[in-house]
């Protein structure tokens, strides 16, 4: 269930005086806090492995840079020429990890949870690429960045992955959890004059 919280920053700043935002203008924000991370290293020009591990995840291995493939279940971040991000449902982590070890078996890869060290952010609603453009220098024009593009950047001192969903546009954001009370810090101050609706994803 989403709970919805509208909100302004809580540094203390105040939009203009007089002035306020509507929540359908306002950007939308929340952590699906638990999902699965999973980071998957191998060779992208072994047949065997891509195969493999396409069929462990019931999905192609994106192999194209700055690209993600997804179904119903999970997400596949193109990180590197060898390396790639799972994105899976809460608590399947184990399961995922040891569906790709028992797939890849036999051919060069490495499958580690980092489930741990990572947590995804949701990100959406009609301000979206303006409020990211304050502190992310990717060029996320539709021209440029659709659907299935992904990329490594950073927001503001923050690193993170960054993937587009669908056309509204929807964004998701993988970040490191040190990172996770800045991120939403800065996310706060860069929405002061168009207004934050944060929602709890699962």
């Amino acid at each position: 269930m989403l709970e919805a919280l509208q909100r302004t920053a809580s540094t203390g700043a105040r939009l203009p005086s007089g002035s306020t935002f509507a929540p359908d203008r306002a950007l939308i924000a929340g952590w699906r806090d638990g999902l699965a991370v999973i980071n998957l290293r191998g060779n992208a020009e072994d047949a065997a492995f891509r195969t493999a591990a396409s069929r462990a995840l019931g999905l192609e291995l994106p192999v194209q840079p700055c690209t993600s493939a997804a179904n119903a279940v999970n997400r596949v971040v193109w990180a590197g020429p060898d390396d790639w991000f799972v994105i899976g449902p809460k608590g399947q982590a184990e399961t995922i990890a040891s569906l790709l070890r028992a797939a890849l078996a036999g051919t060069h890869h490495a499958v580690t949870d980092v489930s741990s060290g990572y947590t995804v952010l949701h990100l959406s609603g009609a301000p979206v690429r303006e409020v990211l453009a304050q502190g992310c220098p990717l060029d996320l024009h539709p021209r440029v960045f659709k659907p299935g593009a992904s990329a490594g950047s950073h927001f503001f001192r923050a690193s993170m992955w960054l993937w587009q969903t669908d056309e509204a546009p929807t964004y998701e954001v993988l970040v490191r959890r040190s990172f996770v009370g800045y991120f939403w810090l800065l996310l706060e101050r860069s929405t002061q004059e168009c207004g934050l609706v944060t929602r709890r994803f699962v």
